[in-house]
């Protein structure tokens, strides 16, 4: 006997030692390396994103290293910082770099990923460009946090709109994912990369200032950068209206990045607000813990946002958002259930905006308690936000779910396979299983409906080709390889509660000689039901209740690719337990069809056995089938799609 194996009825299972190292493969720590152009000492919604997510990736047992530039963008001393450094235990690599800020040239990036399992490039910028043309040569998994593109202004709009529709649309092709950090962001990315985009909007420290604002105060506060897209000039003109009605105060507190207070103190005077709007250059968290605890509302006429963190972190405070009319703020008021949005950018429509404020900030005021709130902003908090994270990276490196094709296909062994079909038998859970072959990667490419039905599936590798594209796109094969026709006799073999089966499928008197063999074969087994395979959509209903009245807890659906698939999608929650496709498994119980001889199938050439036995009915499917799906992969593998 083969070691790594301990056998059950004739079968051949995974022993634990085989099946702890696919879990600790699964689990193990990650090398993570994070690349952004700015970060700590640096100040900013997208530097504190990034921190967060490293600490809590640290916290959780990785290696997490973040790179990035070697000076702070629009500091005045221009200082360079340190080449490595740690900050709260997480190690930062620094790297000089020529050219623009809008546009800096760190080739370095390479060698400080050298030892990463994955690398997370946060922001469309050089590194993002550099490290996708680069990609045959560091042969690392890439993934990409949007952080809103790069047109948080108005400057070469035109141009920046051209470059990302032809050099963003290429770069994103090396990217294994692209993670929308907005809803804003997921339209604007999906005209380029669909295929490999995920929504994981931006979290948010929601401790960091919780509960610390006054709603009785008459102070409004902006903190955040003090940039061309904020458009202070705008929010302190709107203010001056304001004040006319009530003792209303301002406070604007930043750090200068493009826009000076000398601007904005001018802005005030000419305003005749200057009595009114304060004004704190780069202030720590302590100076904005005192600031916003005597603060009532948070104030951002921007024109553009990524997300619009700082937002959120106002509304955590227990601050109400009166944000500028654009979509990352609809998204924001909408999922927080208060706030109110003002057309900055429109004078005429203020006097409006006014009564809207007064009344509504009254009635938050009245009907908003701490709890509420934070019970509100609770759904923005990194737990949720982490574990996504957590999923993609997993998703990208192989260990959950290997995309193949357009087909997602779990990660399990013999044992964690059976065991998820054995525990929604035994209680009674509805669930749909499905094998995927290389034939079935090519069905999926073209039938929309199949490919919708496995997205319902828990889908298991079947035969060498998955092993083939799995080594190709994942650098190694799945577990084990599993196949309805022989993992079902090993589930049922190994099954230690009862089972109730209703065998569906195959030609008029298959089934029953399958469930026949079954029940000869397994103690254990009762079964409950058979029917032939063949029937139309008018007596689906009734084979459906058929199903029910028998109180089977495992249905086998043998009806062929898509057809068994789909037949199963539709109906599988109908059930008291789960619904496997399974092919032509009651052909070879029943007799119908032999199996390739044992030394075939312990060399993965059962596909050879079957072709050479029914060459007209199988020539298409493996003989140019096979060669469009290994086309297929190899496509995929250039192009880098893991989602």
């Amino acid at each position: 006997m083969r070691s790594g194996c301990t056998a059950i009825a004739g079968f051949s299972l995974p022993d634990a030692e085989t099946h702890e190292a696919m879990v600790a493969d699964r689990w193990r720590p990650l090398t993570i390396v994070h690349v952004v152009r700015q970060f700590h000492p640096g100040v900013g919604g997208l530097e504190d994103f990034v921190e967060h997510l490293a600490a809590r990736q640290l916290a959780s047992g990785n290696d997490v290293s973040v790179v990035t530039l070697d000076r702070i963008f629009d500091e005045p001393t221009e200082l360079r910082l340190p080449a490595s450094d740690v900050h709260d235990g997480i190690s930062v690599i620094r790297l000089r770099f020529r050219g623009s800020v809008r546009y800096p040239i760190a080739p370095g990036v390479l060698r400080a990923i050298a030892d990463a399992d994955i690398v997370h490039v946060h922001g469309v910028d050089f590194f993002c460009d550099f490290l996708a043309a680069t990609a045959w040569l560091h042969r690392k998994p890439l993934l990409l946090s949007t952080h809103g593109g790069f047109f948080h202004t108005p400057f070469l709009r035109s141009f920046k709109r051209l470059f990302f529709n032809v050099v963003t649309r290429t770069s994103l092709s090396q990217y294994a994912a692209v993670i929308a950090c907005s809803e804003e962001d997921y339209r604007t990315f999906a005209a380029l990369t669909r295929s490999r985009l995920t929504l994981i909007s931006n979290a948010v420290d929601i401790d960091k200032f919780d509960g610390l604002a006054d709603p009785s105060s008459h102070t409004l506060i902006y903190f955040g950068r003090l940039a061309p897209n904020k458009q202070l000039t705008r929010l302190i003109a709107w203010f001056a209206g304001l004040s006319q009605r009530g003792d209303w105060r301002l406070v604007i507190a930043g750090k200068a990045t493009g826009v000076g207070l000398a601007e904005l103190t001018k802005q005030a005077q000419l305003a005749g607000v200057s009595d009114r709007v304060e004004f704190y250059d780069a202030p720590t968290r302590e100076d904005l813990v005192q600031l916003i605890s005597r603060s009532a509302s948070y104030c951002c006429a921007s024109s553009y946002e990524g997300f619009g963190l700082a937002a959120i972190e106002g509304a955590s405070a227990g601050l109400y958002p009166v944000l500028s009319d654009i979509p990352p703020f609809r998204d924001s008021v909408r999922r927080l259930g208060f706030g109110m949005l003002v057309d900055f950018k429109h004078p005429p429509s203020w006097d409006a905006s006014y009564d809207q404020f007064e009344r509504s900030i009254a009635a938050f005021r009245a009907h908003f308690s701490k709890g509420r709130i934070a019970h509100q902003v609770a759904q923005f908090s990194w737990k949720e936000a982490a574990r996504e994270f957590d999923e993609v990276y997993a998703r990208v490196l192989g260990q959950s779910k290997r995309r193949i094709g357009r087909v997602q296909v779990d990660v399990l062994d013999e044992r964690s396979a059976m065991a998820a079909i054995l525990d929604k038998a035994t209680s009674g859970q509805a669930g749909m299983f499905a094998f995927c072959n290389a034939h079935t990667a090519n069905l999926a490419e073209r039938d929309v409906e199949f490919r919708q039905a496995l997205e319902q599936a828990t889908v298991l590798n079947d035969g060498v080709g998955l092993d083939i594209a799995s080594r190709a796109l994942f650098g190694r094969a799945f577990p084990q390889n599993l196949n309805g026709t022989d993992l079902i006799p090993k589930l049922l073999a190994s099954a230690q509660s009862p089972l109730r089966i209703y065998f569906l499928g195959g030609k008029a008197g298959v089934a029953k000689a399958a469930a026949r063999e079954v029940a000869r074969r397994y103690a254990g087994i009762t079964v409950v039901g058979t029917h032939q395979g063949y029937f139309d959509a008018v007596q689906t209903r009734s084979i459906v209740r058929k199903i029910q009245r028998s109180r089977a807890n495992l249905v086998l659906v043998a009806m062929g690719q898509p057809r068994q698939e789909i037949w199963a999608s539709r109906h599988f929650r109908e059930f008291s337990g789960p619904v496997v496709c399974v092919g032509a498994l009651f052909d070879f119980l029943a007799g119908e069809v032999s199996r390739a001889p044992t030394w075939m199938r312990e060399r993965r050439m059962e596909w050879l056995f079957r072709l050479l036995n029914e060459p007209r009915r199988l020539g298409k499917r493996y003989v140019i089938g096979n060669v469009v799906f290994l086309a297929r992969i190899a496509l995929q593998r250039w192009f880098g799609t893991r989602l």
